[in-house]
């Protein structure tokens, strides 16, 4: 019936839009019998009687009726585009969701937040509009030519004859106002983004004394915003002025003209050209509908194109009938990848090739190796943000696609080398990981991340703000506080993506022994840089371009003379130029 991807509409929606509808319709022959009795009360008043004391309540209830049904028709409209847009909103939520972190290498985050934002508030129109109005307008012209003609047959042939005109004149330009329209809703995701990467990125643009470039860049994507408005608007009004200033007037005037003249022949009743001539601003009415549901639909058409074209978009992970929950018994799990392969769409070259490792329970591995050896990959095929091309990872021993993804993510604690932190208060962030946490539980948290001291310290204690993305924290703060998060969930695997990085050496002592607290009978993926960091796990890992190149203990791979060795080397002979430097002449 809607004509759109049934994922954009819900029962809800539905049941609205029918309302809408039943009332829009029924408006019409409540207010053709409210014309006609003014009519025959024009013609009983020529003739001397008063017809309008004996209908005065009849006219007074088709006027409450018209009234009522008016008020419905737009409730059933607001109502259905209410309803529509929330479901818009939750659907590319879910979908970001579904597509995970990957999704942001294919699209800005001002697109995407723009889209469900201002993009989403264009359906308004196509639901409230477009949807419940163009049957209402189709039944309109058929009602009331169906009334004049009753009422004399010759108006009614010359009313309808204008009936075809306007949906031509309105189909002949929709090819080139969606063009424009899409064009329109391009610039403006274009805007959007660039704005939104300007606030984010204030700090580096200052520094680079870049703002002012930036500023200009952004006054051309306002100015091509504005040109594609305005030509927008060009169309708009010239479809409004040939409608309004056509069409509807010259369809009154018609009428008008030739009910008088019928008049003039005694075909008609002074009564019978009233009712006539208040019917043909009816008509006239129709044919504005007819322009602006075609603008709403146009609009709401490009928008909603986009938003499933977004929704089409395949997951990277994907759901499968059969999967279930491991256990959850908070004991230590093993995980083990065989044989993986995963490559990024578009690349030449596997991320990860042919990977095959294993970590025991309670172990502590190590994965290292060059920026772009397939480390963070690593991460996401754990996390199921990504899903290999080939090969298995299990956890203890159950192929993760028989695993719900859910239970997987509850099975790990990550600590990233950047930790995003929502804007909120320290409690809001820190209950991420366990909604129902007490504060005492918190602040236990805390105290394990070494953050207790300043969060006792704050005015706000636990509700001391953050700021946008943790802004109101040092680099360092904001590293013990997703440290804590990860505490405060307690899951059985841990991985840490160098988790010291933004850590001086003082606090690096009294941090790892909160590591060691978080570690503690947990299987650990330990991604690292650091040295010092690396010497604390259990075995190594070495990447090299996707591959494992060696894994063994600490001393076996300086035995070896690989790529660990030559690491090691490296950074003894950098201490030893440091020293040199730094000793007195």
């Amino acid at each position: 019936m809607l004509g759109v991807d049934d994922r954009l509409i819900t029962p809800e929606t539905m049941k609205w839009v029918r309302v809408g509808l039943i009332a829009g319709i029924a408006t019409i022959p409540t207010t053709i019998v409210l014309y006609y009795i003014l009519g025959l009360s024009v013609d009983a008043a020529v003739a001397g009687d008063n017809l309008l004391r004996d209908w005065l309540g009849l006219l007074i209830l088709l006027v409450l009726a018209k009234a009522g049904l008016a008020w419905l028709f737009r409730t059933g409209q607001f109502r259905a585009s209410s309803a529509a847009k929330l479901n818009v909103r939750d659907q590319i939520y879910r979908q970001v969701v579904r597509l995970g972190p990957g999704l942001l290498g294919k699209r800005r985050t001002g697109e995407i937040a723009n889209t469900a934002t201002e993009g989403v508030e264009y359906l308004d129109y196509y639901f409230s509009v477009y949807f419940v109005q163009i049957w209402v307008a189709i039944a309109i012209p058929i009602f009331l030519c169906a009334a004049i003609f009753w009422i004399d047959w010759v108006v009614g042939l010359w009313m309808l004859a204008g009936v075809p005109l306007t949906p031509l004149f309105v189909g002949s330009s929709a090819r080139g106002f969606r063009r424009i329209s899409s064009q329109n809703e391009d610039v403006k995701n274009r805007n959007s983004a660039q704005y939104l990467d300007s606030i984010q990125g204030m700090a580096t643009l200052k520094m680079f004394n870049e703002d002012r470039r930036r500023g200009q860049q952004m006054e051309e994507g306002n100015e091509a915003q504005r040109k594609t408005t305005m030509k927008l608007l060009l169309v708009a009004q010239s479809q409004f002025v040939f409608l309004e200033l056509g069409f509807a007037l010259f369809s009154t005037a018609v009428a008008m003209a030739v009910s008088l003249y019928r008049y003039s022949g005694g075909h008609m009743t002074p009564g019978e050209c009233v009712a006539v001539v208040l019917l043909s601003l009816e008509f006239s009415r129709t044919l504005l509908l007819i322009g602006e549901f075609f603008f709403a639909g146009a609009l709401g058409r490009e928008v909603a194109a986009k938003v499933v074209q977004f929704l089409n978009e395949k997951a990277p992970v994907r759901s499968r009938p059969g999967e279930h929950r491991g256990r959850s018994d908070g004991k230590a799990i093993s995980i083990e990848f065989r044989n993986v392969s995963f490559t990024y769409p578009g690349a030449d070259e596997p991320a990860v090739k042919n990977l095959s490792f294993c970590i025991e329970p309670n172990e502590t591995v190590a994965l290292i190796g060059k920026s772009g050896s397939g480390k963070t990959t690593v991460t996401n095929l754990l996390l199921r943000t990504l899903e290999p091309d080939s090969g298995q990872i299990l956890y203890d021993g159950v192929p993760e696609e028989e695993l719900s993804v859910d239970w997987i993510r509850e099975q790990i604690a990550l600590v990233p080398q950047d930790p995003f932190l929502f804007f909120g208060t320290i409690a809001d962030n820190l209950r991420i990981a366990k909604a129902d946490a007490s504060d005492a539980e918190l602040l236990a948290a805390l105290k394990d991340a070494e953050l207790l001291d300043f969060v006792e310290s704050s005015p706000a204690g636990l509700d001391t703000m953050v700021g946008d993305q943790g802004m109101a924290l040092s680099g360092g703060q904001a590293q013990r506080l997703a440290i804590a998060r990860a505490i405060l969930k307690d899951a059985p695997i841990v991985i840490l993506d160098e988790p010291t990085s933004q850590i001086d050496v003082e606090t690096e002592a009294l941090l790892n022994k909160a590591l060691r607290r978080l570690c503690a009978d947990k299987t650990v993926l330990l991604i690292a840089h650091r040295l010092s960091t690396i010497e604390q796990a259990d075995r190594i890992i070495v990447l090299d371009h996707g591959r494992l190149a060696e894994a063994g203990t600490r001393e076996e791979l300086l035995a070896s003379g690989g790529i660990y060795a030559q690491m090691i080397r490296t950074k003894q002979e950098v201490e030893r130029q440091v020293r040199t430097a730094a000793a007195p002449a």
